[in-house]
């Protein structure tokens, strides 16, 4: 059997140790957030806080024009009226807001808000048509 020579300053280094016991826990945290990103969730406490009207505020929904609203649906590439099944709102409410005839309330507006940032959680609940 023979061993081959490794030249010098090429072998793996162990990882310096921790100068101290603050070092070694912030290290330890960081390899278990690192755990945790990635799926394990052995040992990892969970804090939960509630939110109230005291500790946080929730910013105004967008305002969406006429522009906003159909450059979103053509984006997503749906009709007029999947569109509107989509939001759970009519094909005509969705034809005013192109129009700009009408704008998207509130709840609508943090709705659109959503589609535009996450469109994939609007296009899910959509059931395609066989044969189409």
């Amino acid at each position: 059997m023979t061993t081959k020579r490794v030249p010098r300053g090429t072998r793996p280094r162990k990882p310096p140790r921790p100068a101290s016991a603050v070092e070694a826990a912030i290290i330890r945290g960081m390899e278990q957030a690192v755990a945790f990103t990635r799926g394990d969730r052995r040992g990892a406490r969970v804090t939960t806080v509630l939110l109230t009207t005291r500790t946080a505020s929730a910013r105004r929904a967008p305002e969406f024009t006429a522009m906003r609203v159909k450059k979103l649906r053509e984006g997503l590439k749906l009709s007029q009226p999947v569109f509107a099944a989509s939001l759970n709102v009519s094909p005509e409410t969705v034809k005013g807001w192109e129009q700009g005839k009408m704008r998207p309330g509130s709840p609508a507006a943090r709705l659109l808000e959503f589609a535009e940032r996450h469109p994939q959680l609007l296009t899910e609940g959509l059931i395609l048509t066989p044969g189409n």
